[in-house]
C-alpha cells in the first residue's frame, strides 16, 4: 500500500511539474522582403537546472546569422530566452516549422508560423508602414551619444547600397596626446561571405584597436546589421593627422557551391567586391607653455589616478626597498615620459624601468608603474617626500597636479654578522687552504756588477730627450686617436643607415653616433636633456630642432602604422643621414 501510495504522488508531482513547462515561439514580422531580416524568438518557462537548447525546425527559406541565448531564475525556475536572427533566401510563402524542447522525458513542441517573403518593399501589404518605421529611427538616432550618432547619421547616406562603410572620430581637434575614439562600422543588408577586414592606416597619431561589437540599425525602412571596431587613437606631435580607409573585401550572397563544387566549378562563385570608408583629416593642437610645470611629463585628459607606496616600511640597513609610483588614466600612458624620483640623502636609489599596461575591466583605461630601489646606508627614519604628477586637462584647458601622500621608513641595524677570514698559514675550518708562498726576501748586501749601465744614471742629458720625445709621442697618438674615434664614429653611423630595414634601425645609428662622439646616452635621457646636452656642445639651434622633430617622428613611427612603410623608412634614412653630417661640421 505504501509502494503504490509513493508512486502515486510521484506521478503527480512529474504532472504537476510537466504543467508548470511552457513553450512559445513567434517572430518580429511576418511580411519582409529579401533584403529584411527576420528575428525568431523562442522562449521557455518553468524548467530548473543547466540550460538545455531547443532544436529549431528545418529552414531551408533562410540562413540563420546569429544566435543569442538568456536565462533568468526566480525560486528556482529559471525562464529560457532563444533568439535567432535570419535572412530570408528566396520570395514565397513558408513557413517556420514546430521548434521542438525536451526536459523531463517529455517532449514539447511550437506551431508553425507561416511566413511571407515579397521581393521589394513595394510589394509589402499595406500594414506595414515604412514612413513610421523612418521616423521612430529617425527620432531614436537623435538621442544617440555624439560618436554613435554621427555613425549612424553618416549611415543614411548610402540606404540603396547593400553593403558599406562609414568611419567617425570622437574629436577632429584633440590636443597633443589626447586620446579620442575612432569607430569603423561596416554595414550589410543581405549576406556575405569571405571578408577579410583591413585596419585604416593613420599618420603623426598612435592607434591601438580597444573594443568590437555588433548592431543593427532601420535606414529608412530597410534593416542593416553592423560589425563595429573601435580604436583608441592620440595625436603624437602638433600639426595635420590623417587616417586612412578601412576596407572589407567579400563574396555576395551566401557560398552557393560546396567545396568539391568550387573545386571543379569555381567560375559559379559570386566575384570580389571591396567597400572602403571615407579617409579623414585631424588638426593636433599644441599644448600650451604658460603654467606648464615641472611635473607634467605629457598626460593628457581627464579621470587621473596617483599615488605611492613602499613594498614595506621597515627594512635593515643595506637592504633593499622599492619605492613605485602608480598612475592610472587614458589609454595614452605609454607615450608618457618617466617619472622623476628625488635623491634622498644617506639612502642610495637604482631606477628600474616603468611598466605599463590595459585594465582588465575597462580596455580605454590604462596604468603605468614607476619603481626604484632604495638602499639606506645606516639605520634611522627617513621621510620619502610627496611626488607630483601632472597633466593638462583639454575641457578646462588648464594644467593640473596630483601629489601624493608623504612615507615614513623605518631602518634599523643590521643584523647580518660579518664572517672573519683567516689568513694565517695554517689550514682553517672556513676551508682557506695554504697553497704556497711567494715571498722573496732582499740581499742584504748587494754587489754591483760591471757594466755600461752602471754608467747611464750620470748620462742625464740623455734621460731628458728621452722622456720629452716620448711625451710628444704620447700627445699626438692622443689627438689622433680622438679625431680617428669621432671620424668613425660618423662612418659607421652612415653604414648603419645603409643598411636599414626598420625604423630602429634608424634611431640605434643616431643613438650610437652621440654616444660614441659626444658620451650622450639616448637610453637614458629623455628627449629635451639630450638636447640640451648637444646644445653644450656647440650644437646650432636649427640643428637642434631638426634632430627633436626627427626623434620625434622616429618615436611615433615604431608605435603607429604608416600607410606606406618602406618610403616612410627611406625618408627617415635621408633625412638622418643630412643630420649626420650637419653633427659632423660641429667643432
Amino acid at each position: 500500500m505504501k509502494r503504490i501510495f509513493v508512486t502515486l504522488l510521484m506521478l503527480a508531482m512529474g504532472v504537476y511539474v510537466a504543467a508548470q513547462v511552457q513553450l512559445s515561439a513567434t517572430t518580429d514580422k511576418t511580411n519582409l522582403t529579401l533584403d529584411d531580416e527576420l528575428t525568431l524568438t523562442v522562449q521557455v518557462s518553468g524548467v530548473s537546472g543547466t540550460m538545455v537548447m531547443p532544436q529549431l525546425p528545418s529552414l531551408p527559406a533562410f540562413n540563420v546569422y546569429s544566435r543569442e541565448a538568456a536565462q533568468s531564475t526566480i525560486n528556482g525556475k529559471s525562464t529560457l530566452q532563444f533568439k535567432y536572427t535570419m535572412m530570408p533566401r528566396f520570395v514565397g510563402n513558408t513557413s517556420i516549422g514546430p521548434v521542438t524542447f525536451k526536459y523531463g522525458g517529455k517532449t514539447y513542441q511550437t506551431k508553425p508560423i507561416a511566413v511571407h517573403i515579397y521581393r521589394s518593399t513595394n510589394a509589402l501589404p499595406k500594414a506595414t508602414s515604412a514612413p513610421q518605421a523612418t521616423a521612430a529611427a529617425a527620432q531614436a538616432v537623435s538621442q544617440l551619444p555624439p560618436l554613435e550618432r554621427e555613425l549612424a547619421t553618416r549611415a543614411y547616406a548610402h540606404v540603396n547600397e547593400p553593403y558599406f562603410i562609414v568611419a567617425a572620430v570622437s574629436n577632429k581637434t584633440p590636443y597633443v596626446n589626447e586620446p579620442l575614439t575612432l569607430a569603423v562600422r561596416f554595414y550589410y543588408s543581405q549576406a556575405f561571405y569571405d571578408a577579410p577586414y583591413q585596419n585604416p592606416s593613420v599618420s603623426n597619431l598612435f592607434m591601438e584597436e580597444t573594443s568590437q561589437a555588433q548592431g543593427q540599425q532601420n535606414i529608412q525602412g530597410r534593416l542593416y546589421r553592423y560589425e563595429e571596431k573601435r580604436y583608441q587613437l592620440s595625436g603624437v606631435s602638433a600639426g595635420k593627422a590623417s587616417i586612412g580607409a578601412a576596407t572589407v573585401s567579400f563574396r555576395p550572397g551566401d557560398s552557393p557551391l560546396s567545396i568539391l563544387d568550387r573545386f571543379f566549378g569555381g567560375a559559379a562563385v559570386q566575384a570580389e567586391q571591396t567597400v572602403s570608408s571615407k579617409p579623414m583629416e585631424l588638426s593636433i593642437k599644441a599644448l600650451p607653455t604658460a603654467g606648464r610645470p615641472s611635473s607634467f611629463y605629457g598626460a593628457v585628459g581627464t579621470g587621473y589616478t596617483f599615488s605611492t607606496k613602499l613594498d614595506r616600511l621597515q627594512t635593515e640597513a643595506a637592504d633593499a626597498v622599492t619605492w613605485s609610483a602608480t598612475v592610472q588614466g587614458p589609454n595614452n600612458l605609454k607615450t608618457t615620459s618617466d617619472l622623476s624620483f628625488p635623491n634622498l640623502p644617506g639612502i642610495t636609489a637604482y631606477a628600474a624601468a616603468p611598466t605599463t599596461g590595459v585594465l582588465p575591466n575597462n580596455k580605454t583605461r590604462s596604468y603605468k608603474v614607476f619603481k626604484t630601489e632604495l638602499v639606506p646606508a645606516v639605520s634611522g627614519t627617513y621621510t620619502l617626500p610627496a611626488l607630483s604628477w601632472s597633466y593638462f586637462d583639454p575641457q578646462a584647458e588648464l594644467y593640473k597636479t596630483l601629489v601624493s601622500q608623504p612615507i615614513t621608513l623605518t631602518v634599523t641595524p643590521s643584523t647580518r654578522a660579518e664572517k672573519q677570514v683567516d689568513f694565517s698559514g695554517t689550514d682553517t675550518p672556513n676551508g682557506v687552504q695554504t697553497l704556497g708562498h711567494d715571498i722573496r726576501y732582499v740581499i742584504s748586501n748587494p754587489q754591483p756588477q760591471s757594466s755600461w749601465l752602471v754608467l747611464l744614471p750620470h748620462w742625464k742629458w740623455v734621460h731628458a730627450l728621452v722622456f720629452t720625445w716620448l711625451a710628444i709621442c704620447l700627445f699626438m697618438a692622443s689627438i689622433g686617436k680622438k679625431t680617428v674615434t669621432k671620424k668613425h664614429a660618423y662612418l659607421t653611423a652612415k653604414a648603419q643607415l645603409k643598411k636599414a630595414k626598420i625604423y630602429e634601425d634608424v634611431s640605434d645609428s643616431l643613438s650610437a653616433y652621440l654616444l660614441t662622439k659626444w658620451h650622450i646616452s639616448t637610453a637614458s635621457l629623455p628627449l629635451k636633456e639630450i638636447v640640451h646636452a648637444l646644445d653644450n656642445r656647440h650644437v646650432t639651434l636649427s640643428t637642434q630642432q631638426q634632430f627633436a622633430n626627427l626623434w620625434k617622428e622616429l618615436e611615433s613611427a615604431r608605435f603607429a602604422p604608416q600607410l606606406d612603410q618602406a618610403a616612410t623608412l627611406a625618408q627617415f634614412v635621408t633625412r638622418s643621414t643630412e643630420l649626420l653630417k650637419k653633427l659632423e661640421e660641429t667643432k
